[in-house]
């Protein structure tokens, strides 16, 4: 990629960082919440609630950085999307975390911690990929890496939402439905940030 660093680039570099960390640091909280038989989750809520509120200011201060700048460092539509995507994986994390607190779920399916050990995974590789997004070539690899974890979850997704639906429980079932649901959707969303990403890559090469 052909971005030359300036101060104003680099504030955009610590800013895009800066939000992935939080991103990062939300996938951690919503592992601790949705391990085996957490006694915690309303701490990691509250947890996750407070990186989500970080993340949000991460964003507004991307988004002010677009608006202010006379040159940005790629596309401001990009800028702006790209924030979008990464703020909206937390949101959905949130989602998940909020669903085992609000329905009271003391167990979930076998499996799910596959899921959410794919989800902390692309959230690690978002934190290391995002600061090389102004260095040539520096995260294009990170879009089919974040496709081939999302395309080894999906089986998993799938075998999670046959058993749910197999147990003797239906209203059990529905209200794990909506933790699961939380998860699928922040997999998706870093297939979407993944994306983001790669035109930003095809862009600028």
């Amino acid at each position: 990629m052909r971005i030359r660093m300036t101060p104003r680039t680099a504030s955009f570099a610590t800013a895009f960082a800066g939000l992935a960390d939080q991103v990062r640091l939300g996938a951690l909280a919503v592992q601790d919440s949705l391990g085996p038989a957490s006694h915690t989750r309303r701490t990691d809520l509250d947890r996750l609630q407070q990186i989500e509120r970080e993340g949000q200011r991460a964003r507004d201060q991307i988004v002010e950085l677009a608006r202010d700048s006379f040159v940005t460092p790629f596309d401001r539509g990009d800028i702006h999307l790209l924030a979008v995507r990464l703020t909206e994986c937390l949101s959905h994390m949130e989602q998940a975390v909020d669903a085992g607190v609000r329905h009271r779920i003391d167990e979930f399916p076998e499996g799910t911690a596959a899921l959410v050990d794919a989800l902390v995974r692309m959230a690690e590789l978002t934190a290391r990929a995002l600061p090389t997004l102004y260095s040539p070539d520096g995260a294009a690899d990170y879009p089919g890496e974040i496709r081939r974890i999302a395309s080894r979850a999906e089986p998993i997704r799938r075998d999670l939402a046959t058993q749910n639906l197999a147990g003797s429980d239906p209203l059990g079932a529905m209200r794990t439905a909506a933790a699961l649901d939380g998860l699928a959707l922040t997999l998706r969303s870093f297939e979407q940030v993944a994306t983001v990403v790669e035109g930003i890559v095809v862009k600028e090469s």
